[in-house]
């Protein structure tokens, strides 16, 4: 059992700015040393009874880590009092109680000792230890040498192949791969099954639900509400809610009060058009927003927002039922639901490389796959129909570092990647975990590739720069991509009289898609009849950035 009664907590900060051990003897001396309050903790009270799930939520700052550092013993309340029945295991960071130092091995006595086991114990559990960690060929390797990943690993398994009375759990359940998760997961079901009393800290509300049987609810320091895991969960999302519409509508009023937001009218590099359902989207880059509307023909203006808080968006996919939308600037994928006319952002994903740049959903994978730019990782995320899950990121020795991979794209069951070290790689992305199936060298004017598609015989490629890293634009197509390093492709610029930087393909309404940006800013389409390109069409004619648009890319 858990009982915390009246606790406060409250920290001294230094007012001053001390930059020396002298400065600071000499100010406390003299008695001048100036500190300011802060409660993290303001007559809490609850309890929690033996065998009791018990989730902890709030905003960051809250005082979620707090609390469970005072239930825990590591520190000891201004107020209030705490009593705690049994044995406690807290997993509040990873790594507490490891010696870097020291290997696998020798940390698994340390951190059973500190968490009260003896030598004894631990030697009988060693093996279920390392058998559930999955560590068996690093236990003799110092713990400084292993990632963040195989540390919670051994944290995890040491925790709670020990069987404690209390276990205690900081977010903790977030870290590693999809399927340790998952077997992270299995394993605190099989400690609540057997009496173990939990608390877990989580900013997962699904994560919650699924875990707890009662909620602790802290804001500003205090307990909000507490109760019923199921009942605190749907007051705290509809809470969240509403303060995130309050925000939305102070952000519109401010934003139509001002004369400076005449670039909503317009487009700054549309790196992406696409048609979903019956509703039409752009994804307007550089004015760091995706726009929809159900009418193609409908001004700018008119168009609604899915959301203008984006870093630099460069595509949006769909399998039908969540929205996902590449964040580059913030190094994260945002998913968003359709309620009614209006979309609701469910989840944030980090963790998938750094820029990402392409998301696509394919049918027969059931799958999202996406590519981040800069740091040439792959990202596979599987939508579970409540959540959106990290399936797998990799890092693909074969695309070079350095090497800006702007684009990827499915064609005939394969995975193609442009632009790629100088070429483009295609790779199994069903049979295997993207073994290489061929590649294409290209020449120096088309190291710098944006898109590829294929429509009727021939390859459609959009170009940025060339190997210098000068922008210099070419739209070109070419039947044999092996054709490529020879040059021998057709140049389709004055047919399509291009304007600005050719950028990426879309296919829908029978028609192909092409989106210009940088310089000029437009998006057209045309027909593709028995490889004639005819029935060119434009659709939105921004041209050069407005100097409210350069503002606007600027966050000014």
């Amino acid at each position: 059992m858990i009982k915390v009664e009246n606790v406060s907590m409250k920290f001294r900060m230094a007012n001053d700015h001390i930059t020396s051990l002298k400065e600071f003897m000499v100010k406390k001396i003299v008695g001048k040393l100036e500190y300011k309050e802060f409660i993290a903790l303001n007559d809490v009270s609850f309890t929690i009874e033996k065998g009791d799930v018990v989730g902890i939520i709030g905003k960051n700052g809250a005082g979620k880590s707090t609390l469970l550092k005072i239930i825990s013993g590591i520190l000891s309340p201004s107020k209030g009092k705490l009593e705690v029945s049994g044995n406690i295991a807290p997993m509040l960071e990873l790594g507490a109680g490891f010696d870097v130092d020291l290997t696998a091995r020798e940390n698994i006595y340390l951190n059973g000792a500190v968490l009260g086991y003896s030598k004894k114990y631990l030697t009988e559990r060693y093996n279920d230890i390392v058998e559930f960690s999955e560590l068996h060929d690093f236990m003799d390797t110092p713990i400084r040498n292993f990632s963040s990943g195989m540390t919670m690993r051994l944290a995890f398994s040491i925790a709670t192949l020990v069987n404690p009375d209390i276990l205690i759990v900081d977010e903790i359940l977030s870290v590693g791969d999809s399927q340790f998760q998952k077997k992270s997961a299995k394993r605190m079901r099989e400690l609540m099954s057997g009496g173990t009393t939990v608390l877990l800290v989580s900013h997962s509300i699904d994560q919650i639900r699924s875990m707890c049987n009662k909620v602790v609810w802290l804001e500003h320091g205090t307990v909000r509400m507490f109760g019923n895991a199921q009942e605190v969960c749907s007051e705290y999302t509809e809470s969240s809610r509403q303060e995130y519409l309050v925000k939305e509508q102070k952000e519109h009023l401010v934003k139509e009060n001002s004369t400076t937001y005449e670039w909503k009218e317009q487009l700054y590099t549309p790196t992406h058009i696409e048609k979903i359902d019956e509703c039409y989207f752009i994804v307007d880059c550089w004015h760091q927003r995706v726009i929809y509307s159900s009418n193609l023909t409908e001004p700018i203006i008119n168009w609604n927002t899915l959301s203008d808080t984006l870093g630099n968006p460069h595509s949006i996919s769909s399998d039908g039922n969540v929205f996902l939308v590449d964040d580059a600037a913030g190094n994260e994928v945002r998913a968003f639901v359709k309620e009614g006319d209006k979309f609701i952002q469910t989840q944030i994903l980090d963790r998938v490389g750094e820029s990402p740049n392409k998301i696509l959903y394919d049918a027969q994978a059931q799958r999202f796959f996406g590519i981040s730019a800069m740091s040439q990782h792959v990202f596979v995320l599987n939508n579970s129909g409540d959540k959106v899950w990290i399936d797998k990121v990799i890092r693909l020795g074969y695309l070079q570092e350095n090497s800006y991979i702007r684009n990827i794209r499915i064609i005939d069951g394969e995975l193609f990647f442009v632009s790629g070290p100088g070429k483009i790689i295609v790779a199994d992305y069903i049979n295997s975990p993207f073994n290489i199936i061929r590649e294409y060298k290209v020449p120096f004017e088309l190291r710098g590739m944006n898109d590829i598609l294929k429509i009727g015989s021939f390859f459609y490629i959009t170009v940025y720069q060339n190997g210098a890293g000068e922008v210099a634009p070419k739209l070109i197509r070419v039947k044999d991509l092996n054709d490529l390093e020879t040059s021998d492709f057709e140049d389709l610029r004055e047919i399509v009289d291009l304007k600005g930087v050719p950028y990426s393909f879309s296919f829908f309404d029978g028609r192909v898609f092409l989106t210009e940006i940088d310089t000029y800013s437009r998006i057209i389409s045309f027909l593709i009849v028995n490889d004639e390109i005819t029935d060119i069409q434009v659709h939105f004619d921004t041209g050069s950035p407005s100097e409210s648009s350069i503002r606007k890319r600027s966050g000014q």
